[in-house]
């Protein structure tokens, strides 16, 4: 859907109602004396402040909230005033921009406290099997039921007991709560509490000696064998994937190792900032990291296919998932493989293999995107070795068959083609040759997003995306709405303007 700014006309003293002090009022007679670092300032206060006092509910937030009645609130389901999401673009994502932008500017204290009150949110939602799911809901008697780690007495609902791995839900939670804790100096006792029992659970539900890990979990998992991944058995017969490989297993798909919806760099991130944030513990999780780059080193298929698959199943084949989810080279999921170990790489130069693996992983993938090396499948037939290398899509129809199509797929709610990041990918891995600092956006780029963020902000407090004819999901009132993902991109981008421009970009201060 196509996406556009809008003004919002309110009332003259609701505006102001909403103004803090640094709001920059008569702008446009001053827009070309005024230093772009002095208005980000304003709008990174101004909004993050706003999104606090006006969109918050308990601390939390939705995906969607409509600009004319905040009350109106979507995750991938509506949600009401008790409700919350904690999957990305969710309240995770709010505190990580607080964060920054508390850092930032440590002369605005507020930003601290809204930090606090989205972790606060977080730790409500944390369910006692360690980490997080995608929702949390406030009210006395759940209506989205978890087993709660603080509020729950009771746990008889199931699945509700889980932590949510998929969608990265728990790692960025975590991070959240981790980052929330260095900010506030380890002195506040729930969010350091919260994320060290969050800790201790995730370090035991890492397969020892095959070092992935699975979907979610509800406790600690058992040791898996560190094999490499190969073809199943059938794949290359007369009768196909559809109709010889079987698709019965002794597990459920999602207690087994996966890299489903990206989660390898979201692993990651979140092992890197546990070291950082509390080195007594640092050599834990850097055991912890090195295992997981084991593993995903392990996991890519070989020759003639040498990228990786969305699940594994114990003997560390492809295997099927949903009923939709075939065992395949998986476009989407190995970019985001490359990029985790290309990330492994930058932090630990000392194991080429990762840069390797990456580098074996593009001299295939670079011969199967299309559309002018813009797209790739989201699955393609494993041992496929014909140049069209058509992408499948999949339907349960009594069985697991395949169909593999040109047409639009049966299953309409997933992205069949991705978007082809191997450019990117390609460039970061040539860089990484002669320079293994962190990667970040240029200044350039960064002024030209700051002025962005600067320009549309509505008010000087907020940014609305406009849907219509529809809303931003199916039921929604058309019309504008304020979009976390929207607003945690431009609260980080301003809080790195804010920064940088004291640092390596102070060039671009105007």
């Amino acid at each position: 859907m196509k996406r556009h700014f809008a003004l919002a006309l309110l009332p003259v003293l609701s505006a102001l109602a909403c103004v803090s002090p640094d709001t920059e009022l008569g702008e446009s007679e001053q827009a070309a004396t005024t230093p772009l670092r002095q208005k980000a300032l304003g709008r990174m206060r101004n909004a993050a402040k706003y999104f606090h006092d006006n969109v918050a509910r308990h601390g939390g937030y939705a995906w969607h909230h409509n600009a004319t009645n905040l009350n109106e609130r979507w995750g991938d389901i509506q949600l009401d005033a008790d409700q919350i999401m904690i999957q990305s673009p969710g309240t995770s994502d709010v505190t990580i921009a607080f964060v920054e932008a508390a850092l930032s500017d440590p002369a605005t204290p507020a930003l601290k406290t809204y930090a606090l009150d989205a972790a606060m949110a977080l730790r409500h939602g944390q369910v006692k099997s360690g980490g997080w799911r995608l929702y949390a809901d406030f009210k006395p008697t759940p209506t989205i039921k978890a087993c709660y780690l603080n509020t729950t007495a009771s746990c008889g609902c199931g699945g509700c007991t889980v932590t949510a791995y998929d969608d990265q839900v728990t790692q960025n939670a975590l991070i959240a709560m981790m980052r929330t804790d260095q900010l506030l100096g380890f002195a506040n006792t729930d969010i350091s509490g919260s994320s060290a029992y969050a800790r201790a659970r995730v370090e035991t539900s890492q397969f020892p000696t095959n070092g992935g890990f699975p979907q979610g979990f509800a406790g600690p998992v058992a040791a898996r064998p560190a094999l490499s991944a190969s073809y199943p058995p059938s794949i290359g017969t007369s009768c196909g994937l559809a109709n010889c490989y079987a698709n019965s297993y002794t597990t459920e798909y999602w207690d087994d190792p996966t890299l489903n919806d990206n989660l390898a760099t979201s692993f990651v991130e979140m092992l890197y900032w546990a070291k950082e944030i509390y080195p007594a513990q640092a050599a834990t999780y850097q055991s912890m990291r090195t295992a997981f780059g084991d593993f995903l080193r392990r996991a890519q298929m070989p020759q003639p296919q040498p990228a990786w698959a969305q699940q594994y199943d114990l003997q560390m084949q492809p295997r099927w998932a949903r009923s939709w989810e075939a065992p395949a080279i998986a476009g989407q999921e190995s970019q985001d493989v490359m990029w985790a170990l290309l990330r492994l790489y930058q932090l630990d130069p000392g194991v080429p293999a990762n840069r390797a693996a990456v580098g074996t992983a593009l001299a295939y993938l670079e011969t199967v995107d299309y559309a002018n090396d813009t797209l790739l499948s989201r699955y393609i037939e494993l041992d496929d070795t014909a140049p069209s290398n058509i992408g499948f899509y999949t339907v349960k129809a009594g069985g697991y068959p395949a169909q593999f199509s040109t047409a639009p797929p049966t299953y309409q709610n997933y992205a069949w083609e991705v978007p082809s990041q191997l450019a990117a990918i390609r460039a970061e891995y040539n860089r990484l040759a002669t320079d293994t600092t962190v990667m970040k956006r240029s200044c350039q780029q960064l002024r030209a997003d700051t002025a962005q963020a600067v320009d549309t902000a509505v008010n000087n407090e907020r940014w609305i995306t406009t849907y219509s004819p529809g809303g931003p999901r199916s039921g929604a009132t058309p019309g504008d709405y304020l979009d976390t993902s929207t607003f945690a991109r431009n609260l980080r981008t301003l809080a790195e303007f804010v920064t940088r421009t004291t640092t390596d970009c102070t060039a671009w201060n105007y």
